[in-house]
């Protein structure tokens, strides 16, 4: 499966003038031969002659797309939608490209249009709609039935979902559901359907539970008996081996898929926490920093970048790191908590105290918000500001009285 879709090449040329025709033939001829920088220069031309042409602007987005320069073709993408919002090929090639920088929030609603069962699938998963994940994901399943990607995807999806309903009957104060189901387990797309109707039903939410564990646990199987050298294999057999506590095991099945397929999005990632965890931080910082540029819009790259290098003592780049993280998904207690402990490393002590007031703005109960006051209290200490730590310092101590919030 090919998750990069291009943009199918159309100048609707009765709309331009004599010199954008000639630009923009110059920019598509350019392209067809491969010399994508002279082919944005042509199709940049055009648009600066003829700024109202949609297609003009999705040309030169699209260039840029293949040049795989996503952050220069996201705007132009995004302006030629602007001038045409029926462009289906600008719209998914838009989707991709904000995917792949790991904005998969801001990727949904251009598949929503364009309904690729692949791509919306794999948005929805990143987004945390397991349920809709499994249900798109299996459409492109039924016409991909082996593609690797698309099982582990599924795979991921259903396990996912089905964690998530052992969660929810977990929260319910009703005894343990039992399935009147006493023969096979239904299709989890069925019980998703189903589920999307009464969602508080703690008899489909046990039989979604054992149904989606049970078809992640089939996707995963396949992906290893028909793919078993590929990179998603090998991904799996990382996570399995996390799961039992092979930690080095783990570490060579993620190096395994890396050498496969170094650029795959997430491995980076998996693999930097790993390490991480391990203690082997310098290494992890390496696989972040590759996460980060694969994917500069995912805040959770960015923010795991950004407490390695915290604690590797690089206060400057970890603060740089959070800011970023920050900006992506703001108001995260987990962020404003360490992007104030960068502030302070950095000297920055106002900086501190503002990212902890603000994580205490959106979270006064947990353990985040526990620490918070903790840290604060230090900080006021350390100014002379007794009132102040005395208050934070009694703040801390009634919430870890209380046990606080998790």
């Amino acid at each position: 499966m090919s998750l990069l879709t291009i943009l199918t090449l159309g100048i609707l040329l009765q709309t331009l003038t004599p010199e954008v025709i000639e630009h923009a033939q110059a920019g598509t001829a350019a392209q067809r031969e491969g010399h994508l920088d002279v082919a944005i220069q042509e199709f940049r031309k055009v648009t600066e002659l003829q700024p109202n042409s949609a297609s003009g602007y999705a040309n030169l987005g699209n260039a840029y797309f293949l040049k795989g320069d996503y952050g220069a073709a996201i705007p132009q993408l995004e302006h030629a939608l602007k001038l045409n919002p029926k462009l289906m090929g600008t719209h998914q090639a838009l989707g991709v490209a904000l995917l792949v920088q790991g904005d998969a929030a801001g990727a949904l609603p251009h598949f929503e249009e364009t309904r690729a069962p692949d791509l919306l699938g794999l948005a929805y998963l990143e987004t945390g709609r397991y349920g809709s994940a499994l249900m798109a994901l299996k459409a492109a399943l039924d016409r991909q039935a082996n593609d690797p990607d698309l099982l582990y995807y599924f795979g991921r999806a259903a396990k996912l979902a089905g964690e998530r309903a052992q969660q929810q009957l977990g929260k319910m104060k009703t005894g343990p559901a039992q399935s009147k189901q006493e023969t096979a387990v239904r299709d989890v797309v069925t019980l998703e359907t189903a589920l999307a109707k009464q969602p508080n039903d703690p008899v489909l939410l046990s039989e979604f539970r054992q149904a989606a564990l049970a078809a992640s646990g089939q996707a995963f199987e396949k992906l290893l008996q028909t793919n078993a050298d590929s990179a998603r294999a090998h991904q799996v057999m990382a996570e399995r081996y996390l799961e039992a506590g092979l930690v080095r095991k783990a570490e060579y099945e993620y190096a395994q898929a890396l050498r496969l397929r170094p650029y795959t999005a997430g491995v980076h990632l998996a693999f930097g926490n790993v390490l991480a965890d391990a203690g082997n931080l310098p290494q992890a910082i390496v696989q972040f920093k590759v996460e980060v540029e694969l994917r500069p819009a995912d805040p959770g790259a960015n923010y795991r970048l950004g407490t390695a290098l915290l604690q590797q003592g690089q206060a400057a780049d970890a603060l740089k790191a959070l800011e970023t993280a920050d900006q992506l998904r703001p108001n995260a207690p987990p962020i404003l908590l360490d992007l104030g402990k960068a502030a302070l490393a950095a000297k920055d002590n106002a900086k501190a105290e503002k990212c902890w007031l603000q994580l205490l703005n959106v979270d006064q109960k947990s353990d985040f918000a526990a620490q918070a006051h903790f840290a604060l209290a230090a900080l006021y200490k350390d100014a002379g500001k007794r009132t102040e730590a005395d208050r934070e310092m009694a703040a801390y101590q009634n919430l870890k009285n209380s046990g606080g919030e998790n």
